[in-house]
């Protein structure tokens, strides 16, 4: 899937300005870098100067972008904003990194290097009753129906979503995704909590598979906001089935007579939050309202977890790379398709290049029929 061409340079010099800001240069600084003065600067990002080659592969150079990024229109992308939303900037960010790791899935995927699960049909859900059913088919789909789902990047990708973790700084942006056609790409802001990252990630996973406002026919009347809770109730639904739940709740109670021991376990076998299990447990009725908010500030303690004798594994620690993408990136170098310093990149520096295997001594042509098998 080709990115849409950019019909004009007052758009080119909208992605010329985000680039910059983004770099964090002024104006100014970008001109002298660039060698034009900073009034051409101003009307490049104004749309009424043009560009000739050379001035665009010095920009694209300085700003640490391919060139192809300035003529082409960023992927549609949803941002999930769980708290106030008061920094452009933030969202900017996701935006900049969805469009970046979206256009590194297009080439593997483009050139056969990568292969993802066709994603299913996204459905239209306009209640919690059905959001929570749409969870349960997710689980069926995975051959997981119960019990806490291990390993949650590995698991989406069976349901075509590519899943990467990355930091981006105490934002107030939890995640974003971006669909290509039959694949999806969801980031997880790797500074939140590990229990955070998993629900970000289950969250993504609901605009993956929910109709929403990419989608024409989503439930009318639905606000963006009753949107959002509907996906937040497909995420904890999915991480925590109601009937597993509360069958493994019955079983603690044979060993644990306290209530806060109980979630205490549950949260760290199903490896969701403190905030999102006593949140849970009240829609499962395995608490009421007002122990919930004698709970909640009661967080769990290293002691806690040592009484009990459970640990809270941690995934999506940034940088994480769904593995698929990951294997494809070293694929495409083996065979030829991409240089070291390029694989590199693919794998955001996660290895030199002299950590990169050999590469096959057949030439690349000679593997094309290879490629699409993988």
């Amino acid at each position: 899937m080709a990115p849409a061409r950019l019909e004009s340079w007052a758009d080119v010099g909208a992605r010329v300005a985000t680039a910059r800001e983004l770099g964090g240069l002024s104006q100014r600084e970008l001109s002298e870098r660039v060698g034009v003065s900073r009034s051409a600067i101003t009307r490049v990002e104004l749309g009424q100067r043009q560009l000739d080659a050379l001035e665009l592969a010095r920009l694209a150079d300085t700003l640490g972008r391919p060139v192809e990024w300035f003529l082409t229109k960023p992927p549609g992308a949803i941002a999930s904003h769980r708290r106030d939303l008061s920094a452009d900037r933030d969202a900017q960010r996701l935006e900049d990194e969805l469009e970046r790791t979206s256009r590194d899935v297009e080439l593997l995927l483009e050139i056969k290097a990568l292969t993802v699960p066709r994603a299913p049909e996204q459905t239209v859900i306009t209640t919690l009753a059905e959001a929570e059913a749409r969870a349960a088919e997710a689980r069926m789909l995975l051959g997981r129906a119960a019990g806490p789902l291990i390993d949650l990047q590995s698991a989406v990708t069976n349901l075509g979503l590519l899943a990467f973790s990355f930091d981006l700084g105490p934002s107030v942006i939890d995640g974003g995704y971006v669909r290509l056609g039959h694949v999806g790409v969801a980031l997880v802001n790797g500074t939140l909590d590990a229990g955070r990252r998993r629900f970000g990630l289950a969250h993504e996973l609901g605009h993956h598979l929910v109709a929403d406002e990419y989608t024409t026919d989503f439930g009318i009347g639905t606000a963006r906001s009753g949107r959002e809770a509907l996906i937040n109730a497909f995420a904890i639904h999915f991480l925590m089935p109601r009937a597993s739940v509360r069958q493994r709740w019955v079983e603690l109670a044979e060993e644990w007579e306290d209530t806060r021991t109980r979630l205490i376990i549950l949260a760290a076998e199903y490896r969701v939050s403190w905030s999102a299990m006593v949140s849970h447990a009240v829609t499962l009725e395995l608490i009421s309202h007002g122990e919930h908010e004698l709970l909640a500030t009661r967080r769990p303690t290293p002691a806690d977890y040592l009484e009990t004798g459970v640990r809270f594994e941690e995934e999506l620690r940034p940088i994480s790379l769904a593995p698929s993408y990951a294997q494809a990136a070293v694929r495409a170098f083996r065979r030829g398709f991409v240089t070291a310093d390029r694989a590199v990149e693919l794998l955001r520096k996660g290895i030199r290049a002299d950590d990169l295997p050999r590469p096959y001594e057949i030439p690349a042509e000679a593997l094309a029929p290879e490629f699409e098998e993988l």
